[in-house]
């Protein structure tokens, strides 16, 4: 009975928790077990698979993790691709152009190569390409391009089994288990209230700090949708992501002059960023800490060091014995010169020459008095010369989630304000944006699943991306969704391999409409979606 309960538990935990954004089917091939087990609906984790997430990709009181024994079994039980995106829209736009639809390439797809290197130290890699990445020229106008590369990459390493705080507990629990132990090939124990199994855990390289929040950026079920741009270079429709994720803030740039548009993820809630992460619960107590660093603004390597965006963030984890649990996350994050402003700065006056050359005004006589070859120009207004100021930002927040049964509810606010913007923007730029996400999920059946999500956004920064002039400073979008899980690696004897396809069809309607602002353009978009991994 013990084998048969402790395999499928560390199997569910390496499934569920070697990626932090969502269920590799490489590790579910290692165990050859249902992706389902962690996963209140994937890729969202529920209250179990966030606890092995955390814990370095192992369960509470994992001795040492199983390795693949030959190099066959490394490749099949430690690579993933994975497949997302809409492959049909349909939007409607306010005022023009008339509604466009369509068939499209999936926006993201993925390679993953993840595992545990050693009993301490794990590895992840995504390579990922992305279409219709919306960016801004050299004329200022936006426009979609494709982009690949390393979206995350970093090693996770458990401290306390780096420097063997474990090794002699781990030592006398492998031989109290005795044959049982070998004949599972797996270490396992299980630990009274300490510190042993639950960190520090140190993420160091391209990290998804957000990982560990109570609404993580990258576990959403609805796709991140990108931004929609005309033929002429102006925006139609903002990217549809969470708000309260966003950057906020309308005609600001990341170091570099890379566009950074309002509702893109920054900072502590980007994607992936460069950084050192760390987290773990002291005393194996219900509030997990998490601290570090990401420089996320920052392009350029040599160019890190004054970008650096500290963060700190706390979650309480409750729950009781009705099947209800959940978590309230609170976050503060400071970026230095974590964004950067273009504007107009006054121009000096130009140098007037003398019709009489210097040398002769010394002589004692002059027919006439010197006098200059033209009239100066009159004072510029708004000036004429680009000038740029880096910013500071500083941002908090609040998450939380609540699950119960069949029910999965999740939202987040943050608060953001900008510092150092220069005194010549007095009255045009606004330094203050709020955000808000919210979301519910019923898993209605075990193959379909509803879901509502509403956003939020109080924007800042300049009245507009495109032009300097008064437009909606807020907006709100109503998603509804319904995927369908064709399979999920839950049913073996039917689908042999595990594996993952589910579809989806998407409603996202615009409640600020009016105007040919980004935020009010459009009135609402039609997805069809996918997602497949094997």
């Amino acid at each position: 009975m013990a084998r048969r309960l402790l395999l499928p538990l560390v199997a569910a935990a390496l499934l569920s928790t070697a990626v932090p954004a969502r269920a590799l089917p490489a590790f579910a091939r290692r165990f050859n077990l249902a992706c389902g087990a962690c996963h209140s609906a994937v890729p969202r984790l529920n209250a179990f698979g966030e606890a092995f997430h955390e814990n370095g990709f192992k369960p509470p009181g994992t001795m040492w993790t199983p390795l693949p024994g030959t190099l066959s079994d490394a490749v099949t039980q430690g690579m993933a691709v994975w497949a997302r995106g809409e492959f049909f829209e349909h939007s409607d736009f306010a005022r023009g152009p008339s509604p466009r639809g369509g068939f499209a390439v999936p926006e993201h797809a993925s390679v993953y190569l993840a595992g545990p290197l050693t009993t301490s130290t794990s590895l992840f890699v995504e390579l990922e390409n992305t279409v219709h990445e919306t960016d801004i020229n050299k004329r200022g106008d936006f426009v979609n391009s494709d982009t690949g590369g390393m979206q995350k990459a970093f090693l996770m390493v458990d401290l306390p089994m780096l420097f063997g705080l474990h090794a002699g507990m781990d030592h006398e629990m492998h031989h109290a288990m005795g044959h049982e132990m070998s004949d599972m090939d797996m270490g396992m124990a299980t630990m009274g209230d300490g510190l042993v199994g639950h960190g520090p855990m140190v993420m160091i390289g391209r990290v998804d700090p957000s990982t560990n929040f109570s609404y993580a950026v990258d576990r959403q079920l609805f796709h991140d949708v990108p931004a929609d741009t005309s033929e002429r270079g102006f925006l139609l429709r903002l990217g549809l992501a969470p708000y309260a994720f966003g950057a906020k803030f309308f005609g600001i740039f990341k170091r570099g002059d890379h566009t950074l548009l309002p509702t893109e993820p920054t900072l502590y809630n980007t994607e992936a960023a460069p950084g050192v992460d760390v987290h773990g619960r002291l005393f194996a107590s219900k509030v997990l800490y998490q601290f570090g660093l990401t420089t996320d603004a920052a392009p350029e390597f040599l160019d890190r060091i004054h970008t650096a965006a500290p963060y700190a963030m706390l979650r309480y984890d409750f729950g009781d014995d009705d099947g209800l649990n959940g978590s309230v996350s609170v976050l503060g994050n400071y970026g230095r010169n974590a964004y950067r402003v273009f504007y107009l700065a006054p121009a000096p006056l130009p140098k007037i020459p003398l019709a009489v050359p210097r040398e002769t005004l010394r002589e004692p006589t002059l027919p006439e008095p010197p006098f200059p070859l033209h009239r100066p120009p009159p004072p510029p207004g708004r000036g004429f010369i680009t000038a740029q100021q880096d910013l500071d930002v500083w941002r908090e927040g609040i998450g939380a989630n609540l699950r119960r049964g069949p029910w999965d509810a999740y939202g987040a606010y943050t608060y953001d304000q900008v510092f150092d913007v220069p005194e010549r923007l007095a009255g045009r730029f606004v330094r203050r944006a709020q955000g808000l996400t919210a979301e519910l999920d019923y898993r209605l059946t075990h193959s379909l699943l509803p879901s509502v999500r509403y956003d939020w956004m109080k924007a800042g920064g300049f009245q507009s991306d495109v032009i300097f002039e008064p437009g909606p400073r807020q907006s709100q979008v109503l998603h509804l969704q319904m995927r369908w899980y064709l399979f999920e690696g839950d049913n073996l004897a039917r689908v042999p391999i595990p594996a993952l396809l589910v579809l989806s069809l998407r409603d996202s309607v615009n409640l600020t409409p009016g105007g040919s602002h980004p935020f009010g353009a459009w009135r609402n978009a039609v997805l069809l979606g996918f997602d497949f991994a094997f």
